[in-house]
């Protein structure tokens, strides 16, 4: 856990305490705990946001 001081509620920093208590990093790599991490709050894919969010092509305004 960060040693930086965060305002939080004691619950929340106590649910942050627990979670990071996980140890997400001892069966697998920074990469894949973040995205298991955003794969649990449903957060949409790299795929979904381009097509969400994609440039507006030249021409088309």
């Amino acid at each position: 856990m960060s040693r930086y001081s965060i305002p939080v509620k004691e619950n929340t920093r106590d649910r942050l305490r627990a979670f990071s208590n996980r140890n997400l990093l001892d069966r697998q790599s920074y990469d894949e705990a973040v995205n298991e991490l955003l794969d649990q709050v449903e957060f949409a894919t790299a795929e979904e946001l381009n097509a969400e969010y994609r440039p507006v092509e030249r021409g088309r305004i």
